[in-house]
């Protein structure tokens, strides 16, 4: 790095840090030295807080964590807060990273948190990046442009193509080779703007050391390519989930072929035209139940190969270890040269890593961006342990965090970022108290409380032996069947067939995930999960958390902080999913017991349930519906195409899909105010209505909860997009309810008094 580039590279570093922290350019100096292999001193004298870094980024990383460990400020995905107080005389603070690779973020970030970031999100995310030692990121943003460009370039025109594409919140799955041609496709002019946007984002994530990880051809081609492209061999890639369910995928281009290579370097030719080249790209081939149709696996690998040595011969491909993927067959065709397998939950790899290729250990927190507090805290503390040493796995080369989506559960996003500098495994205890004093201004015993509950119950090991089944009325919605509330069958065929792909995808990925909202769920007296993905039960009794929140509200009367003001509102959130489950028993109990009153009184318990969870999320900007909604009408050039994006956004929280997408319906539900206070409310409002009508003996009639998700879905109606109220007053109110449920009898006790 020459002299001037070291500048460029510092006033970057020094740019982020004071966007991060608040404090004036005199305040702050950035030094970038070669001294320092791949990591960061940072030190505090006469008022000036000196960072002495190996690059741009490691130098905000260094920022990030001087004003962690001295609690002057805090730097989190969520919940940042600024320095409001000099910096201690002569502290020090280092770090030495220990892998070369640190990676961010689950291709379908790009639909779950990020779709419709405008350029102040993406340079806060940017930032936030930088500051938790992220060296590479998968990014989709604008590369729909390539597809664009290529395919024209064989004889499809402009409208064939954007109608491929989908809207912005899909277009992952495209790249990941899942659905094509989803609701009424893209705009020229949203594709450009979004190909403008995403060359701004390149750069700058370039300026603070991270690579861009765009997506590579894969082989995916629009309908009829070989009516376009003579002797091409195509081959079908049937339904989404092991061609048992979900939308038809996309052809895939035999890569074996002289039609692959040619169209492969037309691919990255216009990618680079559009927005250069960074070195590594993304293919993951017959991902997740996809198939070659009798190609060899290993010459199919060597084809994508070579086409990407011909666009860049130091480019690395990057690749999902995932759903069986990739193969012991596919590695031993392309050795392990400019390799890297993103391990997405840490335990796809055997005991010889992944025979010598390159690899880095991933955790995988969450499906969809759910809300539900949820991740392995002590687990991901002891990692270090596993890997340090002679005896660490062979290959391994780095971290990934590969969440799905991202704006949530800011405490494991901050502890597994923090393994980037750690030597060995991490004292938690220790670990919370600081996180915890620097994210609320001040250590606090009631918070330290509130954590150390919490430690112990929701952020515990990844799996846990919990089950529950899936309610006959989830199966009949998921099969896209309308439910009778006088005659509840179930969808017998469905449901073999669900077992037939739960076994296919637990053989390759054994279950785990978060358990998900009743509130979210399909309607039923037997609720216990919104979406299909997951274990359907708590891993701790539902009054657990009840102490936490009355400790942190006791807490947060003295300590005021965006961390606290988002930490309350998360788990005044939680406490209400999970009292839900008890009213809901409630509900079962005087609906089977034939008690009118009783049913009536704990119906009117479970819609004031929501009603106050409604509440407490509206006061706090990261858990509103209209903020989502808005940043989806930004993008539209005009009204018409305004209410489409919002239309899809809100699609991928409901319904997710159109009527081939049934079996996905809710994976990516949210807690969020809108969400919940209305169409959540009124899917309960119905079923309630509807089951007593059974015991009045009434008329029902059958409900299509798909129906009733695309009116919804449709419907343009506005949301606050600004928070509301007291988030002490809502979250009290939640705990209130907590309280007086639980204390009509729950069989299971929490920890400490209710």
């Amino acid at each position: 790095m020459t002299r001037n580039r070291y500048d460029v590279a510092a006033a970057e570093a020094l740019a982020a840090i004071r966007r991060l922290s608040g404090l004036p350019e005199d305040r702050l100096r950035v030094v970038l030295t070669t001294e320092i292999d791949d990591g960061f001193r940072a030190q505090s004298a006469h008022g000036v807080l000196t960072v002495t870094a190996s690059g741009a980024g490691a130098a905000v990383a260094g920022y990030a964590a001087f004003a962690r460990r001295t609690g002057i400020a805090h730097v989190s995905r969520i919940g940042t807060r600024p320095v409001d107080r000099q910096p201690p005389e002569g502290a020090e603070v280092s770090g030495d990273a220990a892998f070369g690779w640190r990676i961010a973020y689950n291709l379908t970030v790009g639909g779950y948190t990020t779709p419709f970031y405008d350029w102040a999100q993406w340079e806060h995310e940017i930032d936030l990046l930088a500051a938790s030692g992220v060296q590479a990121a998968h990014l989709t943003l604008g590369q729909e442009l390539v597809y664009l460009r290529t395919f024209q370039r064989c004889g499809y025109d402009e409208r064939e193509i954007l109608q491929w594409l989908g809207p912005p919140s899909h277009q992952p799955w495209l790249w990941l080779n899942n659905i094509q041609n989803f609701g009424r496709g893209t705009t020229r002019t949203l594709v450009d703007d979004r190909a403008e946007l995403a060359r701004r984002v390149i750069e700058r994530m370039r300026a603070l050391g991270i690579v861009p990880i765009l997506p590579g051809f894969s082989g995916t081609v629009p309908p009829d390519f070989t009516d376009r492209w003579t002797g091409a061999r195509t081959v079908p890639q049937g339904r989404w989930f092991k061609d048992i369910a979900g939308p038809v995928r996309p052809d895939w281009l035999d890569s074996t072929t002289d039609a692959y290579a040619a169209v492969a370097e037309m691919f990255y030719a216009e990618q680079r035209a559009a927005f250069g080249t960074t070195g590594m790209w993304a293919v993951d081939l017959i991902h997740e139940g996809g198939h070659t149709g009798g190609t060899d696996l290993g010459a199919a690998a060597r084809g994508i190969q070579q086409a990407m040595a011909a666009a860049d011969p130091g480019a690395t491909w990057v690749m999902q270890a995932w759903a069986g993927n990739p193969r012991r067959e596919l590695l031993e065709a392309i050795g392990g040269d400019r390799v890297l397998i993103l391990d997405l939950t840490g335990e796809a790899h055997r005991d010889d890593g992944f025979g010598g290729v390159e690899w880095v250990w991933g955790i995988l927190p969450n499906y969809g961006g759910r809300t539900g507090l949820y991740g392995d805290l002590e687990g991901v503390a002891a990692l270090p342990g596993r890997w340090h040493g002679d005896s660490g796995p062979r290959g391994l080369a780095g971290l990934a965090d590969m969440a799905e989506g991202i704006g949530n559960n800011p405490v494991l996003w901050d502890l597994f970022h923090d393994l980037t500098w750690e030597e060995g495994p991490v004292d938690l205890r220790s670990w919370m108290r600081r996180w915890t004093a620097s994210r609320y201004g001040a250590a606090d015993p009631q918070a330290d409380e509130a954590w150390r509950i919490l430690l112990a119950t929701a952020y515990g090991p990844w799996r846990h032996g919990r089950h529950g089944g899936l309610p006959a009325e989830t199966v009949q919605a998921l099969a896209g069947l309308p439910v009778d509330a006088s005659n509840v069958h179930g969808a017998p065929a469905f449901a073999q067939m669900l077992g037939r792909l739960e076994g296919a995808m637990s053989d390759a990925v054994p279950p785990y995930a978060c358990t998900d909202s009743v509130i979210a769920a399909v309607p039923s007296l037997d609720a216990n999960q919104a979406s299909l993905m997951g274990p359907r039960a708590l891993a701790y009794p539902e009054g657990a958390l009840i102490p936490a929140l009355r400790a942190l509200l006791e807490a947060a009367g003295r300590l005021d902080s965006p961390g606290m003001a988002y930490d309350l509102v998360d788990l005044a959130r939680q406490v209400a999913d999970d009292t839900a489950r008890a009213v809901l028993r409630d509900v079962a109990d005087a609906a089977r017991s034939r008690d009118v009153g009783a049913y009536d009184d704990a119906a009117r318990r479970l819609l004031e349930l929501i009603d106050a969870q409604e509440a407490v999320l509206g006061t706090n900007e990261h858990f509103l519906l209209g903020t989502w909604l808005a940043d989806a009408r930004a993008w539209g050039t005009e009204e018409e195409e305004r209410r489409y994006l919002a239309t899809e956004a809100k699609r991928l929280l409901t319904s997710w899909g159109y009527e081939d997408s049934t079996i996905l319906a809710a994976y990516a539900n949210r807690s969020w105010a809108g969400l919940v206070g209305d169409y959540y409310r009124a899917r309960w409002a119905l079923w309630l209505g509807e089951v007593r009508a059974t015991l009045a003996g009434g008329t029902t009639q059958p409900v299509d909860w798909y129906v009733q998700a695309d009116r919804w879905n449709r419907a343009d109606t506005p949301y606050p997009d600004r928070p509301r109220g007291d988030p002490r007053q809502a979250a009290a109110a939640v705990l209130d309810l907590a309280v007086r449920t639980l204390r009509k009898g729950v069989s299971e006790r929490p920890q400490g008094d209710v």
